[in-house]
């Protein structure tokens, strides 16, 4: 490129990244409201405020049913299940105050990545048209404004891929996409097999230069010894994961978290029934299609026309990698619908380029009207899903603490019913909220790194004296508070119980 056209193309990955960083971030901030609202999102919170820390184990709880929620080990001291890389990751930003801005700060990385990826098989109009839709994608907008590891893999993995089959790998490009692998496995090892080791084969002949080729190789090497120390520690066994023993507890179905088929697969019902089976698997399949259809440019027929770019580009990688990540995740029996087709994310790498080679036949002026008008379609029609207490958490619980100035205090939280929801643009046609769920309102305030002092959050003991009893062995002194929430109507009331026992 001339040096008029690498200005324009860097003021066009520039606008694209502002772009998708700052609708990202409005979705974290407005109809998220910047709280982690999953049960997964809480669980990462968690960990990364004992790693702020310094702890990957928290104290024993004193009461370990008191502090009892998915995802989360209360037993032999607190930790969450999940691989320690995203925690980590999210640790300086929660001492901060900012956790709810580094994943759009990341998503804004994407359009470059896309850009430096579509030049290894199409020419800079369909390149920039790559970076433009994936900027103007209500898919990866929902799952950036959200607490989830997805975002920070994708920006990996595309870092890897870029160094290893991209346009331009210079040694800096080697050593940041070596430091992405060190992450990937940390994050998500699952992904680092499928997805990152494919890769880092295809940039042995890249990383040719002794240092390079040491950290190319040896960052992901030393990330899996990592990953199995930390097995070590919390299971005793390197290879056996934590999720894997929490799942076992939980569930009292050893075993079931493991890849494959069998009636024995699968930690809780899909599709109406226990098992994972390979009919259970093409129908997973179908609903993450539907799922990533609609969520790619906001209205469905994204992907058909990206079926007819990769026709026309006879791109043999990018369908490799499709097989991959579908294939991959069949074998998983979870159907992964919270925040769209979230399992199929890295799809994000290949889908955008096949669509751009269509979408490109039109002026470029008509290509940011219509991609950046269906995006917004398609956000009008997630937002009102977002908006209405996504995963059964609002901050209803947090303001009322807040109005009455509470600072130092054990709150109990008791919930009440059921609560029939859906969230019909996000592909979940039925969903229960529960007490277990909507106590993610106290979870996302707790501090896991101490058991007295400051605001304490339990699941409330079935009376007043068994109350009473439990303060005076543990809390002597400290103020209490009841959450009463009616889950079926969503009323919540705060009550005061005073000072139930003296030092």
């Amino acid at each position: 490129m001339v040096a008029d056209e690498r200005d324009s193309v860097s003021r066009w990955l520039l606008g694209c990244g502002a772009i998708c960083a700052a609708a990202s971030a409005w979705v974290a901030q407005v109809p998220l409201r910047g709280i982690p609202h999953v049960t997964d999102e809480v669980s990462y919170t968690l960990q990364a405020r004992l790693f702020s820390a310094f702890l990957r184990v928290g104290p024993e709880p004193d009461n370990m049913s008191m502090w009892e929620m998915p995802f989360w080990n209360v037993d032999g001291g607190m930790y969450s299940p999940f691989p320690v890389g995203w925690p980590a990751l999210l640790a300086p930003w929660e001492v901060l105050g900012g956790s709810a801005w580094l994943n759009p700060l990341l998503a804004g990385l994407l359009p470059w990545i896309l850009f430096r990826v579509a030049r290894t098989c199409v020419d800079v109009s369909v390149a920039k048209t790559a970076a433009l839709l994936v900027a103007f994608s209500p898919g990866i907008w929902l799952l950036a404004g959200s607490r989830m590891s997805h975002t920070s893999v994708l920006v990996g993995l595309g870092m890897v891929m870029v160094a290893s089959v991209g346009d331009r790998a210079t040694k800096q490009v080697l050593l940041a996409g070596a430091l992405s692998a060190f992450y990937i496995v940390l994050a998500r090892p699952f992904d680092a097999l499928l997805l990152c080791g494919p890769l880092l084969i295809l940039g042995l002949r890249r990383a040719r230069e002794a240092r390079v080729l040491l950290a190319w190789l040896g960052l992901p090497a030393l990330a899996t010894v990592l990953v199995g120390l930390d097995n070590h520690l919390l299971t005793g066994d390197f290879t056996r994961f934590p999720m894997s023993q929490w799942f076992d507890a939980w569930q009292d179905r050893p075993g079931c978290n493991r890849l494959g088929f069998g009636a024995d697969v699968g930690c809780a019902a899909t599709l109406g029934s226990l098992g994972h089976s390979p009919s259970k698997a093409m129908a997973l399949i179908l609903e993450s299609v539907v799922r990533f259809d609609s969520l790619l440019l906001g209205l469905h027929g994204g992907l058909v026309l990206s079926v007819w770019g990769a026709w026309k580009l006879r791109a043999r990688r990018g369908l490799v990698w499709v097989a991959l990540v579908v294939v991959g995740y069949a074998l998983y029996w979870s159907p992964g619908r919270a925040y769209g087709a979230r399992f199929w994310h890295p799809l994000y790498l290949v889908v955008p380029i096949a669509l751009a080679v269509p979408v490109s036949a039109l002026k470029e002026s008509w290509r940011v009207v219509g991609v950046a008008g269906l995006a917004i379609v398609g956000l009008s029609r997630i937002v009102p899903d977002l908006a209405d207490r996504y995963w059964c958490v609002d901050r209803g619980l947090a303001e009322a603490i807040e109005a009455e100035g509470i600072t130092e205090a054990v709150v109990f939280m008791k919930g009440k019913g059921l609560r029939k929801s859906a969230w019909p643009a996000l592909g979940v046609d039925v969903f229960q909220c529960d007490p277990m769920l909507e106590s993610g309102d106290g979870w996302m305030l707790a501090d896991p790194t101490v058991m007295t002092g400051g605001l304490q959050f339990r699941h409330a003991l079935p009376d007043l004296e068994t109350t009473r009893a439990f303060m005076g062995k543990y809390h002597p002194g400290a103020e209490a508070w009841l959450a009463i929430h009616d889950v079926e109507n969503d009323l919540r009331v705060l009550k005061p119980l005073g000072i139930l026992a003296t030092p």
